[in-house]
């Protein structure tokens, strides 16, 4: 099934639908409404990448929960869930392992989270690419967390899980064994919505401290209305929430279903 995910996620998610709607183009274009599917393909390729679609779209995943400025408003918890995110291993001519920008804030979220009041770290997350082998990436984002000063004592490793929703069912056998109820999930804004879905789910009590937030104040120019990367990339992010997110409510249903 997990595999399965991973193929429909290619197949839904740009730019392969542009690929393949091109092609039925390419292949039909005697036909009228094969010149029209050209005319639609178009338009929602300048849509789906322009900074005003992408703002409209984001916004909603990551103004859902606000961030968590002082965490001793929401005591008592026992400890503090980061789920991981993007992690280069070493390897060809990277020297040495390393994070992406995404998976260093949530860190960054939770070692500020930690200084304020220290509370165990739970590092969630392990290897997610079925097709290559694992490179220990759970440890990776630990390392990071004792290089910043957390004692190594505090910093708890689950590598089982390949995707968010596995990381509550794992993160609820871990808190079930400590004895640990509240506490408090670091993930990106945006992926803060799909994150309580499945943590509520599996895993209660969560209490959201979202990190990683992209959007600024929304200034309105005229560029934005034209296609670019940064926009397609932050677009494409979104469009994976939203899957996800519909993906989780079918799962957390037929979970808990009897």
């Amino acid at each position: 099934m997990f595999v399965l995910k991973q193929f429909l996620k290619v197949l839904i998610l740009p730019p392969l639908p542009w690929m393949l709607m091109l092609l039925a183009v390419l292949i039909f274009w005697r036909r009228r409404w094969a010149r029209k599917l050209l005319f639609v393909t178009f338009c929602l390729i300048v849509v789906f990448h322009s900074g005003v679609f992408g703002y409209l779209l984001n916004h909603p995943l990551e103004s859902r929960y606000p961030p968590l400025i002082d965490p001793t408003k929401v005591e008592p918890y026992d400890a503090i869930v980061v789920l991981t995110g993007g992690m280069i291993p070493a390897g060809g001519l990277i020297p040495f392992p390393s994070i992406d920008r995404s998976m260093f804030r949530r860190l960054e979220e939770a070692w500020r989270l930690y200084h304020i009041r220290p509370k165990p770290i739970v590092v969630s997350g392990g290897h997610v690419n079925p097709f290559t082998p694992a490179k220990d990436e759970n440890r990776i984002a630990r390392d990071y967390l004792i290089r910043w000063g957390v004692p190594k004592s505090d910093v708890l490793g689950e590598g089982r899980s390949r995707d968010t929703f596995e990381s509550a069912v794992e993160v609820e056998k871990l808190l079930l064994q400590k004895g640990w109820k509240r506490y408090l999930l670091v993930t990106s804004a945006a992926h803060m919505p799909r994150s309580m879905l499945a943590f509520k789910a599996k895993a209660p009590d969560p209490i959201p401290a979202p990190g990683d937030f992209s959007l600024g104040a929304f200034e309105l120019e005229p560029f934005q209305f034209f296609p670019s990367e940064s926009a397609a990339r932050e677009i494409l992010m979104s469009l994976h929430e939203y899957v996800g997110l519909v993906n989780y409510y079918w799962r957390a249903h037929f979970s808990n279903a009897p």
